[in-house]
């Protein structure tokens, strides 16, 4: 579907209801949040926003403070939810993948997936005024909109209804690749170039003879088979570019918590590919609403010249076109972040906005006028680099030492304090080759 297309038909929705003015209230404790609890599940969309996922995690992550939830009222009828936190985090200014300096700051975190219910213009500015209430009160330095649809009425509202020195005037964007799933396996090779088809075909017809046909697949649905899933899933993430990025899956708590709890509920999905029982490329993922959500992906550069992780890829594809019943899902969504295998394999796309806003003080504005001229100067050199066709090399040869950084980190030569934890809603993997 081409993206004008797509991005036309999910235009702004006309509520008839919003001439009815709006409630707004900000709930910042758990005993407020539980009261809400069925019109969140209602509402909910995105895996990334379940309650319980929610309050699991500011229970167990010191950096946050405090729940920090817009909830919108109308006619006594829960309508909208903007799901989020108060927490102690870091602003770090990049060129590319360098930083050049970090800042403490005190965060309203929105979540990727956080915005439930109705998104219309009139609600986007309601909560973009909460939002800028909050500031203004000093309850935080800046607010952080993780991963907002850019063709969406709330990114258009943290554009128009801040003060000028509030916005902020390089939001981050990024392309979003989906796919919907076709009714057969036979109609998705059909989708594909008949390049793509017959490498794709070539390789895993080689994987198959060079291994002496030693090659399957797991799917590990609930609690009881995680821990031997996790512990293989390690043993190969650990050597990809991702884990020397410090981004991807990683065997720690927070993970285990988040896997486990998915299991529980049913959602949750994990692939993983034995190659001659050495475990070599893993895909896992989230069923949400009849939508498959990729989380974690990667592969064992060992294995490479197969390309293990595009065969996984394509055999759960066909599993999934012919599930019937409650086993079928509407479309995958390869979640954040672009790559080659999602441009092949994705038939929507769009493009997400990561966007601050800052509190009207001193020491906001100031981190704001220190950001906006890195930003524009890593824009300008991502513009060269793009005319100049040198993006992938440059792309490539980092990763390449990225992963070499990886094999040393594994053997011991770095510090186990030089790994850093990502956010869980922006460590999507895209390593799939």
């Amino acid at each position: 579907m081409n993206a004008r297309a797509h991005n036309s038909a999910i235009a702004e929705l006309v509520h008839p209801v919003d001439a009815v003015p709006a409630g707004a209230r900000i709930l910042r404790t758990v005993p407020e949040i539980e009261e809400i609890r069925g019109a969140w599940t209602q509402l909910l969309r995105h895996p990334n926003a379940d309650i319980d996922l929610f309050l699991s995690e500011i229970s167990s992550r010191p950096q946050i403070l405090r729940p920090h939830v817009i909830l919108l009222n109308r006619l006594g009828i829960p309508e909208t939810i903007l799901v989020g936190r108060l927490e102690i985090g870091r602003m770090d200014f990049r060129i590319g993948y360098a930083s050049l300096l970090s800042r403490q700051a005190r965060t309203l975190t929105f979540i990727h997936g956080g915005l439930l219910g109705n998104c219309s213009s009139n609600t986007s500015d309601i909560l973009v005024q909460e939002v800028m209430n909050c500031l203004r009160r000093g309850e935080a330095d800046v607010a952080f909109f993780n991963h907002l649809r850019a063709d969406s009425p709330l990114p258009a509202s943290l554009r128009r209804v801040p003060s000028l020195m509030s916005r902020d005037f390089l939001p981050a964007m990024q392309i979003h690749r989906s796919m919907s799933l076709p009714a057969t396996a036979q109609e998705f090779w059909g989708r594909l170039s008949p390049k793509v088809r017959k490498n794709q075909k070539w390789q895993a017809k080689k994987l198959v003879q060079d291994y002496s046909g030693d090659v399957k697949i797991d799917c590990v649905t609930e609690t009881s088979g995680l821990e031997r899933m996790i512990q293989d899933v390690e043993e190969i993430a650990k050597k990809t570019y991702q884990r020397a990025l410090r981004v991807g899956f990683v065997d720690d708590e927070d993970t285990r918590r988040r896997l486990s709890l998915r299991a529980r509920k049913g959602w949750f999905r994990g692939y993983v590919l034995y190659v001659a029982n050495s475990p070599c490329a893993f895909w896992l993922g989230t069923v949400c609403n009849g939508v498959f959500h990729s989380d974690y992906m990667g592969y064992d550069p060992a294995f490479s010249k197969h390309s293990p992780g595009m065969y996984l890829i394509t055999r759960i594809i066909e599993q999934l076109c012919e599930a019937e019943g409650e086993q079928r899902i509407s479309s995958i969504d390869f979640g954040l972040g672009d790559a080659e295998y999602k441009r092949i394999l994705g038939d929507i796309l769009w493009e997400d906005t990561t966007t601050y806003l800052f509190a009207p003080t001193l020491r906001a504005l100031g981190l704001n006028a220190i950001r906006t001229p890195i930003l524009f100067a890593d824009a300008l050199g991502r513009k060269v680099l793009e005319r100049t066709q040198l993006v992938a090399k440059v792309k490539k040869k980092w990763r390449g030492s990225r992963a070499a950084t990886a094999h040393r980190d594994q053997i011991g030569e770095l510090p186990p304090s030089s790994r850093i934890q990502q956010e869980p809603e922006k460590q999507n993997a895209v390593n799939a080759e």
